[in-house]
This record gives C-alpha cells, sequence and structure tokens, in this order.
C-alpha cells in the first residue's frame, strides 16, 4: 500500500470573525491575528521540511492571503496555487454580514441557533436582489448560476458543491504522488472531513478544529481494490513530549516565551541590534493578540522577565494588560536578554550591510561562530554610551556578538534568575528577541534539537514549555513544549478516563410563561416533571450509573435531578449543589416576558444583551429582591463573588469553569461517570469552555434537551491543559 499526505490549513482569523460578524461569502481580510496565524502555520511546515507540488484554496482573500503567508513562511513560493469557489466557506444567507447581536435581533436566538448548529436546515436565505447573494458578486460571473448556492446553505448543501471537487480535482493530484496542501474555512472543511472520515449526519458539525496556526495532517492509503482510504490524522506542530520523563514526575514551573511584536525597524527591513525602536501599530496589535492567546487559555503569570529593549518591554507590558496579568506581577528587566548586538552592520539594512562588508554581513547572519565587525568603544552605538547601561561595567558590554558570543550572556542569566522560578512551580513569561530565546530553547533541548526552534522564535504568538524534576539531583527538565495559540489537546494521544451525561433541568413554570427565568426560583410544571421522569427511564434502559452529581442551587434543576435519579436507579448518589452552576442572572430582565422587556428597555437593548457574548444587561439595584444578595439561598456566598445585579455569557464562563476545573474535572480524572442537570446558558458556557468555542460561533452551540441527553466522553493527555473531549454523541431518546 502507498501512503499519502494531505495537509490543511484552516484560514486565519479573519477581521469578521474579530468583529464577531457572520462572514460566509462576504469578502472579509485577514485580521493582525489572522496574519500572525498564517505565519505561524507557514513556520511550522518550514520546521517539518514539507514542500508542496499543488495548492488548493477558496476564492475569499482570507483563504488566499492565509495561503499566501503560508507558502511565503515555508519556502514553498514557487508552488502552484489553484483557487476555486466550491471551497468556499458555508454561505449563511440573511445571516451574512450581521452580528449575533443583529442576527438574534432580525431573526430571533432560536431561530440562529437553529441555523447554526444543525447539518441540513437552510437558514433564511438573501433574495436573488440582494448584494449579499452570489449572483451579484463580480467573483462569480462566470459560474452557471445553476452551480451556485440560492442565497444561503445549510452544512448539507456545502457537502454537496466541496466533495464532488474533492474527488475530481484534489484527489487526482493526491493518486499521482504530488503533496497537496488546502488551505479553506470551517464548514467547507467540516463538508470535506464528513465525507473523508465518513461521519454520520448528526456527528458532521462536531468536528475537531484545529487551530488557524496548526497544519492539520491527513493519511491515506491506496487499498488493494483501488480504493482511496483514510488513514489518520494529526497536527504537524504536535506538543513535543520529552521521553525520558515518565508520567510519574513530578511537574514543576512553565516558561513562556515570546518574541517582542514588530518594531519600527523590523517594518523598516532595518538591523534592530541594541538600537532601543519602538513597536509598531501592527506590532502592538501583535501583542494584543499575544496577550489574548493568555487570556483565551486562562494563563496566570507570577513573574515576568524581558530585555531592556523597548519593543520587547512594550510587548510584555501590552500582552500583560489584555490577559489581566499586569497588576502585582514583578517584572525583571535585564540587558542580558537583549537582541544579539550587530556589531557594524546596527542600523543598516541587509542592501547596505552586503554593500559596505560583502559576504562577511551574510556569514554573521547565517553562522553561530562569526562575529560582526565590532564597534568601536567611542562610537555612539556602542552600548557603553548609552545610558540605558549607565549602571552596567563597560566592559561586560559588547560592541558586536556572535551567536556564541550572545549564548554566553543569556544563558547564565537564565541559569542564575529564571530557572530558580521554575523549580518554585512558578509561571515565568520571558519576552525577548530570536536569539537570546533560540539559545534558551536549544539549551532546555535535546544536543539533536539544536537548529530547529527558528520557527518558534520567529512567531509573535507564545511558546510554552511545562517542567519537571529529572533524577539528577532535582535539576529541572522539559517535560513538554508546545505553541499556545496552536495547541489542540483533543489531537494528541490520550488515556480514556471518565464520562459526563449532560441534561437541562424540564420545563419550569417561567419557561411555560414565556418570560426570562435566570435565577428566579421556579418549579417545574408537570410537563416539566414528565421531562425528568422520561429522561430518567432512558437513562435506567441505557444502564447508567452515577459516581457523583452536580447541579444548580435552583428547584428547578433540584426537581429535575430527584426524578432522574429516582426513575434511573440512582437515587443514592451523592448531590453536589453549587450556585455557580446556576443559569445566566439576566439583571432587570428576570421575570418578564419578552413582549413586557421590549417595551420597557427597547428592543435593540434588549436583543444586543441577549445575543452578544460579552455586553452586560442592566443589573438590578442592591435594593431590589432580584438582586442575589437579598435571596437566602445565597446568605453563605461573600457578596463580592455573587453576580453585580446581572450578567453577560462571558460573566457565566467566568464562573462556571473554576467550578469545573476544581470540582468536577478531578472526579472525570478518577475514571468516574459524572452526572450534570443544569440550564441552558450555563451550559453552553460550559461547552464553550470544553470545545475551545470561540464567541463568534457561541450560536454554533447545540441546546442540552431536557430529555435527550448529550454524553461525553473524556481523555487525559498528560498536558496541563487538562482533558480533552474523546468522543461526543446524544442519546437516541425521542425529544
Amino acid at each position: 500500500m502507498v501512503l499519502r499526505k494531505v495537509v490543511f490549513v484552516r484560514h486565519g482569523e479573519s477581521q469578521g470573525n474579530a468583529e464577531n460578524v457572520y462572514t460566509g461569502w462576504g469578502d472579509t481580510p485577514l485580521s493582525v491575528r489572522g496574519e500572525q496565524e498564517a505565519v505561524e502555520a507557514g513556520l511550522c511546515i518550514k520546521a517539518a521540511g514539507v514542500k508542496f507540488d499543488s495548492v488548493f484554496t477558496s476564492v475569499l482573500s482570507r483563504a488566499t492571503k492565509t495561503t499566501e503567508y503560508v507558502l511565503n513562511n515555508s519556502g514553498n513560493d514557487d508552488a502552484p496555487v489553484i483557487k476555486h469557489w466550491r471551497l468556499n466557506a458555508r454561505h449563511s444567507g440573511g445571516l451574512q454580514g450581521l452580528t449575533q447581536a443583529q442576527s438574534v435581533a432580525r431573526y430571533g436566538e432560536s431561530n440562529v441557533t437553529l441555523w447554526r448548529s444543525s447539518y441540513d436546515i437552510l437558514p433564511a436565505c438573501v433574495e436573488e436582489s440582494d448584494p449579499r447573494h452570489p449572483y451579484n458578486d463580480p467573483l462569480y460571473a462566470d459560474v452557471p448560476r445553476d452551480q451556485l448556492p440560492k442565497g444561503g446553505e445549510s452544512l448539507a448543501h456545502t457537502v454537496e458543491r466541496v466533495v464532488p471537487y474533492w474527488r475530481d480535482h484534489i484527489v487526482p493530484k493526491v493518486r499521482a504522488g504530488d503533496c497537496v496542501l488546502v488551505v479553506a474555512h470551517k464548514n467547507s472543511f467540516r463538508a470535506l472531513w464528513k465525507y473523508i472520515e465518513r461521519t454520520p449526519d448528526d456527528e458532521a458539525l462536531d468536528a475537531k478544529m484545529a487551530p488557524a496556526s496548526a497544519p492539520l495532517v491527513y493519511e491515506f492509503e491506496d487499498s488493494e481494490d483501488g480504493g482511496f482510504l483514510f488513514t489518520k490524522k494529526y497536527i504537524m506542530n504536535f506538543p513535543t513530549v520529552n521521553p525520558k520523563l515518565g508520567p510519574g514526575t513530578k511537574a514543576l514551573g512553565k516558561v513562556y516565551v515570546l518574541r517582542h511584536a514588530e518594531s519600527v525597524n523590523n517594518a523598516r527591513g532595518v538591523d534592530n541590534g541594541w538600537e532601543d525602536t519602538a513597536l509598531t501599530l501592527k506590532g502592538e496589535k501583535q501583542a494584543v493578540e499575544a496577550g489574548q492567546c493568555f487570556k483565551e487559555k486562562r494563563i496566570k503569570i507570577d513573574v515576568i522577565f524581558t530585555s531592556r529593549l523597548q519593543r520587547a518591554v512594550k510587548t510584555a507590558e501590552i500582552a500583560c494588560m489584555t490577559s489581566n496579568n499586569a497588576f502585582a506581577v514583578p517584572v525583571i528587566k535585564s540587558w542580558r536578554l537583549n537582541a544579539r548586538h550587530s556589531g557594524a552592520l546596527h542600523g543598516l539594512t541587509n542592501t547596505e550591510a552586503v554593500a559596505m562588508f560583502g559576504e562577511a554581513a551574510a556569514t554573521f547572519r547565517t553562522t553561530s561562530g562569526a562575529p560582526p565587525a565590532c564597534l568601536e568603544r567611542t562610537d555612539p552605538r556602542h552600548p557603553a554610551n548609552d545610558p540605558l547601561y549607565a549602571d552596567e561595567a563597560p566592559e561586560e558590554l559588547p560592541g558586536g556578538e556572535s551567536y556564541e558570543l550572545m549564548a554566553r550572556r543569556v544563558l547564565p542569566f537564565w541559569e542564575e534568575t529564571i530557572l530558580p522560578h521554575v523549580k518554585a512551580g512558578k509561571s515565568v513569561l520571558i519576552v525577548a528577541h530570536r536569539n537570546p530565546l533560540k539559545a534558551i530553547l536549544e539549551h532546555t533541548g535535546d544536543a539533536s534539537e539544536k537548529g530547529s526552534f527558528d520557527a518558534q522564535v520567529r512567531s509573535t504568538l507564545p511558546y510554552a514549555l511545562e517542567f519537571g524534576e529529572t533524577g539528577e539531583g532535582g535539576k529541572p527538565g522539559v517535560l513538554t513544549r508546545y505553541g499556545l495559540a496552536s495547541f489542540a489537546p483533543h489531537f494528541s494521544v490520550m488515556k480514556p478516563v471518565g464520562k459526563v451525561v449532560f441534561l437541562r433541568h424540564g420545563e419550569s413554570l417561567c419557561n411555560l410563561n414565556e418570560s426570562f427565568t435566570g435565577w428566579e426560583d421556579s418549579g417545574l410544571t408537570p410537563k416539566g416533571e414528565k421531562q425528568a421522569v422520561d429522561a430518567g427511564r432512558y437513562l435506567a434502559k441505557e444502564g447508567y450509573k452515577f459516581d457523583v452529581v452536580f447541579t444548580s442551587v435552583l428547584s428547578r434543576a433540584l426537581e429535575s435531578v430527584n426524578r432522574i435519579c429516582k426513575e434511573s436507579g440512582n437515587s443514592a448518589v451523592p448531590v453536589v449543589k453549587s450556585w455557580r452552576l446556576n443559569a445566566r442572572m439576566p439583571g432587570v430582565l428576570q421575570g418578564l416576558t419578552k413582549p413586557e422587556a421590549n417595551k420597557l428597555y427597547g428592543k435593540d437593548k434588549v436583543d444586543q444583551w441577549r445575543g452578544s457574548y460579552d455586553v452586560m444587561p442592566q443589573c438590578v439595584s442592591l435594593s431590589d429582591p432580584r438582586h442575589p444578595i437579598n435571596d437566602p439561598l445565597y446568605a453563605g456566598v461573600p457578596p463580592e463573588q455573587l453576580p453585580p445585579g446581572g450578567e453577560s455569557l462571558a460573566k457565566v464562563v467566568d464562573r462556571i469553569v473554576p467550578f469545573w476545573r476544581e470540582k468536577v474535572q478531578p472526579r472525570i480524572q478518577a475514571g468516574e461517570t459524572v452526572l450534570v442537570v443544569g440550564h441552558k446558558n450555563s451550559m453552553k458556557a460550559l461547552f464553550m469552555y470544553l470545545e475551545d468555542t470561540t464567541e463568534h460561533n457561541m450560536f454554533d452551540v447545540r441546546p442540552v434537551s431536557a430529555t435527550n441527553p448529550l454524553v461525553m466522553e473524556f481523555g487525559d493527555s498528560g498536558f496541563s491543559t487538562g482533558l480533552a473531549i474523546l468522543k461526543k454523541y446524544w442519546g437516541n431518546f425521542s425529544k
């Protein structure tokens, strides 16, 4: 059998993604983060030494520009690129160009959720006269109208246009022995992978997406009967695991390395060296995106190390402000983390350097032992003449350095100043420059890995190292390494652990009256009681035995738990109740019907509050009976921990995720079977965390039923980021 590979790269974040707009076939360009992601994907491919013979992408600029960045940064500039509309994103119909809040305002939350989370249900389609209809876009002027989407697509429709293109155009290239790259979109990939992996319709939307910065490799075999079989998939920049340190190794601290963002000299093509240039506007945005990466992964930094140069200092400042790591976190600046001093090349463009020094300039840049022409002590560019280093002994400051000389000042600082924090179990951030970071990574790696970290130190997104105690007198050794932005635990080799069954509470009295329930303690209706009974009987029929049950403190959830456990034969199972699993607190909307809310606060405001991820509703006052501090249920909870009279979905994520990690996750890691009975929005918040769903895709999360359980089986990859979903499926009980 012949083994063949195809590399898939999802386009980087677009400006539409960043603004939470449904993009569809709208031709929105990449954001700054999207550019970073595409560059990182290209650097990863370069590090793997992959050369492409054929490249396929869509006609949308966010995909074509990603393709350009990937090819330029992977050394594949000459690879032929074929663009085709059949690889376009799923056409989102009437949602295209609208934000989430605008979509909810126009079509209603239930419709938006249904369209985004269903396999074969069309969204509201745009009319042929609408500028968003493909008929009216010059990009498709040469495409027969009967082949284009009719103003909108379900995922099923996307399958129908993507798969024939795969079979007719891409597969023949793969069969011919070409190494193929495909750069496209989330839903065109979902459609294609559904076909490749033969995924059932109801599981197609659950296809795991690798981050945009992580190339995904699919391997195929030619079978003896002439078939073409999918065998396995994996991300190309998979975390590196140290085989010398076993699973029982004592964990120590973590180090996150981050190259400074783009400086003015970087943008001008000038050698930075020790010249103290500022960040460009693009550089500031890159630093923000690095900070967002820390924030999304909920990483807390204990100490920050940076060079003396402002491009590194400012990158650290912006990244930490963005990730809530700026307050009370010590920052240690040292010239020993400065960039490699480029001597007389300092401040020159490459053209100027070659003109002045010939081949010596290239030798300096490409070899580790060759120093540049050094600066005289009297030269204004010499550090001895820079006020930044007035407190340093002039004889210690370089007038130019080879890579080896630079490493001699960096590595003692690493060993003597940074490493003790790692031994103490702290999370350390190092923001510095390409060559010092490379020296540290090579020093902490195996001798065979020397020269293999170029991709990691050229990226402006963080790279993580987790340390463990070796047997050599407690000396720290690297357990795992991975790009923080591209880490995808669900593609790891994982040990199966426990499972969780999720159910929503049965219908409540407030649900019946179609009012916003929130934290109002509304009981079940007769229908809600029957739903809980039916759910329990289904679980009994399937033989589910639980080790523990988690639920909120609200009576509609507790009543559901009682009936579910009684009917399923789990009445003796311990029940853990916590307000952190409560529903989303809707502020002043609580207890109102939607017409009443619209009349009091205006439809636009209500839709914005309900349709946005991080927009807070108007909060109830402290004196309002609806405020949690006035409810005896929460008498034992510190007031500062309770919602301030209302919550956005983002705030629900902030309260539910720590509870999951501290209370629920350890039970799963112990191999237990867990039942969680909760509320629509609190479970949506939890699923967004578990499945790494962006706020842009919040309506893609399928709601949990009161009778049809969602089951998640978990695996533990051994990384500090926790559990990952091995398998997800719905019960087959009729809703």
